[in-house]
């Protein structure tokens, strides 16, 4: 059985390091992929904890709201094709900030029935970038351990 969105243990964390702020985004994409490659190993022990980059895709589109959304890709794959993806969602309103943000980190090229993917939701103004929750999305037979991780990494603050 593959895993699914819809099967899979959705886990909101609103904790000190959830909701710290940094200076830019790339300030904190570093410690989210380092929890992600970390938390897959429960799920994927022989998972790659490296990878080389892709080129950087860009696109965007109009919300429901009429809301422009940036969003920007890159993969960080192992030889193998497995690694991870790294989507940055950006909202365009109101035209002065604060906008509304998104940084999402998903294991890919795991087994069909597992799945991890950690967002990092977040308010940017023009002096700093501030997080507003953390999710972990999880589905495998040691998810658990995967949410004992995010629960002490992200609502036990360091």
């Amino acid at each position: 059985m593959a895993a699914t969105i819809a099967s899979a243990t959705l886990v909101t964390s609103t904790g000190p390091r959830a909701t710290r702020a940094v200076d830019t985004v790339d300030d904190i994409e570093g410690e989210l992929v380092g929890f992600v490659r970390t938390a897959v190993r429960w799920l994927d022990p022989r998972f790659p904890q490296t990878g080389i980059r892709g080129e950087r895709g860009k696109g965007g589109w109009v919300d429901d709201d009429q809301v422009e959304v940036e969003m920007v890709q890159e993969e960080e794959l192992a030889k193998d094709g497995r690694g991870l993806r790294l989507i940055r969602l950006h909202r365009l309103i109101p035209i002065d900030g604060p906008y509304e943000g998104a940084i999402r980190v998903i294991a890919v090229g795991l087994d069909p029935e597992l799945m991890l993917e950690l967002r990092w939701n977040y308010i940017a103004s023009y002096t700093e970038v501030r997080g507003t929750s953390a999710q972990l999305l999880v589905e495998g037979a040691r998810q658990s351990e995967c949410i004992a991780d995010f629960l002490s990494w992200f609502d036990g603050g360091n």
